[in-house]
């Protein structure tokens, strides 16, 4: 599950307890005032490996946790005198870890203040408790943040307080959008909870550059700093007080709310892309591309969460075999390229193919796996032998052309065997590998190929299975986004990323804007969604 790749970095540690020594460290910080700054406030610097190679390594995680502890179980720290240490485990660059004891149960709630900056204010997980460990994020980088402590009792009085000084390290990756600009929209509406979370800005899956989650608050100004290995993180998945993300194109970490990574999951001879989720069978889903094939991003694999087995459940050619055997190229083929997937039930999942511009219903995919559906062209598909498969279109409208992010969504108000299914159409009508021409396709109209282009749009299709059809219930054009984009439903309200124009738009629920957010970079944002970190870090 986990290999570690390269040495353990011999840790040191300075630390002053009032005018008592604590640790030691051979590091000279005597020419880094920040480091002097914070040592003099009582924080903790761990001289942590800025390699990712090595910080996401369990042994290296591991020595650090060890560590830690021994300061936990020699030392007595109140909330008037906790034991601080600055991002502890390499993995939340502005991230301050803090634990203490108090004499009865409490909670914690904390707020952070900067000069310039909107006050940043949460209540952190967890039951009234004697015990406290937290991760708190939040500050601003390379700035003297005041982090403010709060313990209330479970009748509702404040019994403590705590007001911290932090000068926060500088970010590790660009600094050019610490904060974003933001357009008010024409809506009153309020925003919905949560930090806006950037994912990924690299182009290529075998890059060797250290990537960033970077996490923004509603004002658009951001609040943590998450570096992994390389490529980018696709999603974030929460399960038990862990968060799940991939850190290279072949590995996904599990993190604790400290910043601790548990276990690194490798997916072996392949090389995961775009997207993965939980199945059914205490197992991650995961789109990949298998090493040194002729074919790529067109397999899906099933990771056991227990030993982190690689198991292969799908491979596309073995389903659409006829159509890939009609298709020539001197490079891997990139055929069908898998951009999302989601799980219907116990044992089906929803596929969005970019490169056919089409959606695709699996059924069976834990024993024999077959295909139910497809939403796509007449015209694309005729006389490949799939055509049969397709769903019949209701109403007149220009079909989904290189998709992202296809969405599942049920209803109390609908039939069994109907349900949604929303996702951004990039409107881009592009496939390299066939060379189709999408210009004489009565299925569309309107769209536009490659980068360039005019709207994109938010798509919502009802589909009934048992009709054996799909309408175009919804229907909102946005910022043209030519290749990557997402969608996400938010409390209220709907998050709409296009992201090769680094745009992202919050819309009420009447689809008005709210607010819209703008920022820069070389490449994009892959994607945007909205997470709370309710039972992550916050309640």
């Amino acid at each position: 599950m986990d290999d570690a790749k390269g040495p353990l970095l011999a840790m040191c540690l300075f630390f002053l307890f009032g005018s008592t020594v604590l640790g030691s460290c051979t590091a000279d910080t005597s020419d880094d005032p920040v480091a002097q700054e914070n040592a003099d406030n009582n924080i903790v610097t761990l001289n942590t490996e800025q390699d990712m190679d090595v910080v996401y390594t369990t042994d290296y995680q591991t020595e650090i946790a060890l560590t830690l502890q021994d300061y936990k179980d020699n030392n007595i720290y109140t909330l008037e005198d906790p034991l601080m240490v600055a991002n502890p485990y390499g993995t939340n660059t502005t991230g301050l870890y803090v634990y203490f004891t108090t004499d009865t149960p409490v909670k914690i709630s904390y707020t952070v203040s900067a000069e310039g900056y909107s006050d940043f204010s949460r209540e952190l997980y967890g039951e009234y408790s004697t015990e406290h460990e937290y991760l708190l994020i939040g500050m601003i980088p390379d700035t003297v943040n005041t982090i403010t402590l709060t313990a209330v009792d479970d009748e509702g009085n404040t019994v403590g307080t705590k007001e911290i000084e932090y000068h926060t390290s500088p970010l590790l990756g660009s600094t050019k959008n610490v904060q974003l600009e933001v357009t008010k929209g024409e809506s009153s509406a309020e925003l919905s909870d949560g930090l806006y979370t950037m994912l990924g800005n690299r182009t290529e899956e075998d890059n060797e550059q250290t990537d960033y989650i970077l996490l923004y608050d509603n004002n658009g100004t951001l609040r943590s700093e998450i570096p992994i290995k390389s490529y980018r993180a696709c999603n974030i998945l929460f399960d038990d007080s862990h968060m799940y993300y991939s850190t290279s194109a072949d590995e996904i970490a599990v993190m604790d709310n400290t910043g601790q990574i548990l276990t690194v999951y490798s997916m072996g001879d392949y090389q995961l892309h775009h997207d993965y989720i939980f199945g059914s069978e205490n197992d991650l889903l995961v789109l990949a591309s298998q090493e040194n094939a002729e074919t790529e991003e067109d397999r899906i694999l099933s990771v056991d969460l227990d030993d982190g087995t690689v198991t292969e459940l799908i491979d596309l050619a073995d389903l659409f075999g006829d159509y890939l055997d009609s298709l020539s190229s001197d490079e891997p083929l990139d055929w069908m390229h898998i951009n999302s997937i989601r799980l219907i039930g116990e044992d089906s999942i929803i596929i969005s193919s970019r490169e056919t511009s089409t959606i695709i219903k699996i059924d069976d995919i834990y024993g024999d796996p077959v295909v139910d559906y497809m939403i796509g062209s007449v015209q694309f598909w005729e006389e490949s032998g799939y055509d049969s498969l397709l769903l019949e279109q209701v109403g007149d409208f220009s079909l989904q052309a290189g998709q992202h992010c296809v969405e599942y969504e049920t209803s109390d108000e609908l039939e069994d065997g109907q349900y949604y299914l929303y996702f951004y159409n990039n409107n881009n009508t592009v496939c390299d590998t066939r060379g189709y021409d999408y210009s004489s396709d009565d299925s569309y109209s309107g769209t536009y190929s490659g980068t360039e282009g005019e709207e994109s749009y938010y798509y919502k299709y009802l589909v009934d299975e048992n009709e054996r059809t799909f309408e175009l219930i919804e229907q909102i054009p946005v910022t043209y986004s030519g290749y990557v984009s997402s969608v996400q439903q938010t409390g209220n309200n709907l998050l709409i990323d296009s992201g090769n124009a680094f745009t992202a738009v919050e819309l009420d629920e009447n689809n008005t804007p709210v607010q819209t957010l703008a920022g820069t970079g070389d490449t994009w944002w892959y994607r945007v969604f909205k997470y709370d970190y309710s039972g992550f870090w916050f309640e």
